[in-house]
């Protein structure tokens, strides 16, 4: 059988940061790794951020995005493809916008339960979580972490003490605990994985590995996670949204604060995750990556010049009023 672990979390939490230490293991270990992942939207960020750390150590896929429906049919497709290739080992990060329940009961349909086995779920919860977000916003993050084997707390400031460290944890237990008692959820998180970028031993990564999943029923709320276009309008009946920006041209030596002032501008919806690349005037490449809490803003051997905004109501006149020029998505 086939081990198949998903890596979920919200939009920003780390997710493809940590798969690529995560994966890097199981080649290690001796595992055929496949990663499939699907952004949230019809073009993949973090297949080339993923793609630029691991190279030809591990096959990556993407499944472009669409509708839940759609996402579904794509994923199961891309499945039943790797099983009949010889992988031992797939990795799945959906999107930071997802229902677990949908995959967990993909995988018992044919004929995929022929050929995988369930391996762990893994979600990860940023450290600076938002405590304002929006109810739909943290039914989402909840519904992900009921069923983890492993919570794994990420983006700790590398730079405050032990002490500190421990009262983040316990903050953010208490924030999670709640949430799961707010939607009725069977399951209470006793303890998060501290995860230090660089730092995870590889008998840390076994026991993550190994620690399965929870059944986590809780309460479900209709028509959040589930996306459908309507023709006639033109709009998406979810919650959240989606913004393509290519080719933007924006002073390049304020980029961090012009971020900074998109995240903090109301009427520009509320934005939860930036992501993409721009290119210097030198031609290298920039990986910016961006909440509402921190901007980062990286080298990269390669891109492609584009930005994703995520959030709730977004307007796309008012975010794309922060660059000098860009492109839309149509």
């Amino acid at each position: 059988m086939i081990k198949v672990d998903l890596i979920t979390g919200f939009l920003g939490s780390g997710k493809t940061t940590f798969i690529k230490e995560y994966a890097s293991y199981l080649v290690r270990r001796g595992e055929n790794v496949a990663i499939i992942v699907n952004d949230y939207g019809a073009i993949n960020v973090d297949r080339l951020l993923l793609g630029d750390a691991l190279g030809d150590s591990c096959h990556l896929e993407m499944v472009i995005g669409g509708d839940a429906d759609c996402t579904r049919r794509r994923l199961k497709t891309k499945l039943i493809a790797m099983a009949m290739i010889g992988y031992t080992y797939v990795i799945v990060e959906p999107s930071g916008i997802f229902d677990v329940d949908d995959f967990l009961d993909m995988l018992y349909e044919e004929p995929l339960e022929r050929w995988y086995e369930m391996g762990s779920i893994i979600s990860l919860v940023d450290a600076d979580i938002d405590r304002t977000m929006s109810d739909e916003a943290r039914y989402i993050m909840t519904s992900e972490v009921a069923k983890a084997g492993t919570v794994v707390l990420s983006k700790v400031n590398s730079n405050i003490n032990q002490s500190q460290i421990e009262s983040v944890k316990n903050d953010v237990l208490s924030y999670i605990n709640e949430s799961l008692d707010l939607y009725k959820c069977s399951r209470h998180v006793d303890d998060l994985y501290i995860w230090k970028l660089g730092q995870i031993s590889d008998e840390d990564f076994d026991r993550i590995s190994h620690s399965r999943y929870t059944s986590g029923e809780m309460v479900k709320l209709a028509g959040i996670i589930k996306q459908s276009e309507d023709h006639e309008t033109g709009s998406n009946s979810s919650h959240f949204d989606s913004l393509f920006f290519f080719h933007v041209k924006t002073d390049i030596s304020k980029i961090k604060e012009t971020i900074s002032q998109i995240f903090m501008d109301s009427s520009a919806g509320n934005v939860v995750r930036l992501k993409g690349f721009i290119q210097e005037d030198n031609g290298n490449w920039l990986e910016v990556n961006a909440t509402k809490f921190k901007v980062n803003i990286e080298p990269i051997s390669t891109g492609q010049e584009l930005f994703i905004v995520i959030g709730e109501n977004l307007d796309e006149k008012v975010i794309g009023g922060y660059w000098d020029s860009y492109r839309n998505g149509l």
